[in-house]
């Protein structure tokens, strides 16, 4: 069974799962910056190492916008992605 990889990065960390059983394509489904977790427009990678440097760049880049994404989601032109703001359960 594969299962999902929860790697740290700088002061969060980065979430990544694999696409199915026994597949070698993988998603990135959170990264977690300040206490808030933000989800990329699904895509698959075909890697798990692929996955987790596109998270790292995504991380990055939140890191340098987070003020832009406050209002829930925000396209990412850079990295062409559209980036949500999970809401935080009460």
């Amino acid at each position: 069974m594969n299962i999902g990889i929860i790697e740290s990065y700088s002061n969060g960390f980065l979430e990544v799962i694999p696409e199915g059983e026994s597949s070698d394509y993988w998603q990135i489904v959170g990264i977690h910056i300040n206490g808030e977790v933000y989800c990329p427009t699904p895509q698959l990678y075909r890697s798990e190492k692929l996955a987790l440097v596109k998270a790292a760049q995504i991380y990055d880049w939140i890191a340098e916008h987070e003020p832009v994404i406050s209002d829930g989601a925000c396209y990412c032109s850079q990295l062409k992605l559209i980036l949500w703001q999970q809401s935080k359960v009460s």
